[in-house]
């Protein structure tokens, strides 16, 4: 007789004070159960309950033997260098609870780049802005790291040989130059019917903040369940510790 699966996934965010974040993760929570069988969870670095640390000690207590978290961030930065780590320690799951951890969804593997670059264009479909865009700026949340600016720009460069057309990087918060001096920077160089592709997970403060300041220009939504997305997490989740 073959023995119950005892490994879960829990899907972490960073979190937000804006309900639609929640709700989206939530989402995603049931797309990747479906796809995988496994028990998925959520669980968020701030904002909304529960937090990681908590959300592994209830997976132990609940007889799980092994969890790969999958970070619903896009860059490696301070999160997963620093608090990930922290929240694994803090947990008290260790030795109980086989945990590992999948790398940013910013990742170098073939496989993962192609579906985030698929999950941009669907959605850029979507906001009506496919074949009609002459130049499009990516734009993403933000950081402070050189690092992760570095993968923002290495996104861009990839998209701007899927589309055919240049792509510049921007971000909402920590960095320049802002979506707004982006797409003025496009206009000033001639370019005429330009877009925004949204790198976000979920709406919030910062996706509404560059729709706000783009207006006249297609924006697309930030990624949420779009098939392509909910393909990447489930790669991201496939990849369970020996225990399983």
């Amino acid at each position: 007789m073959t023995a119950p699966d005892r490994s879960a996934v829990l899907l972490l965010s960073h979190g937000s004070r804006d309900p639609r974040a929640a709700y989206v993760v939530n989402q995603l929570v049931a797309a990747v159960a479906e796809r995988t069988g496994r028990e998925v969870r959520a669980a968020h670095l701030g904002f909304t309950a529960p937090t990681p640390d908590v959300a592994l000690a209830r997976l132990a207590d609940d007889g799980f033997s092994a969890v790969r978290v999958v970070p619903l961030l896009f860059t490696p930065g301070y999160h997963l260098t620093h608090d990930v780590p922290l929240a694994i320690a803090a947990s008290g799951v260790v030795g109980r609870l086989d945990v590992t951890v999948a790398p940013a969804l910013l990742s170098d593997a073939p496989g993962v780049r192609s579906l985030l670059l698929r999950a941009l264009i669907d959605r850029l479909a979507q906001a009506g802005a496919q074949g009609h865009i002459d130049a499009l700026v990516l734009a993403s949340a933000g950081s402070s790291s050189p690092e992760a600016r570095l993968h923002i720009a290495s996104l861009a460069r990839d998209l701007t040989h899927a589309l055919g057309i240049p792509v510049t990087s921007a971000f909402a918060s920590a960095a320049a130059p802002s979506p707004a001096q982006a797409l003025e920077a496009l206009c000033d160089s001639g370019f005429q019917t330009p877009a925004v592709a949204s790198l976000f997970v979920a709406p919030g403060r910062l996706p509404d903040s560059v729709a706000a300041a783009c207006p006249g220009v297609p924006v697309s939504d930030p990624l949420g369940v779009s098939p392509a997305f909910v393909e990447l997490l489930v790669a991201q989740a496939r990849v369970l510790s020996r225990a399983t």
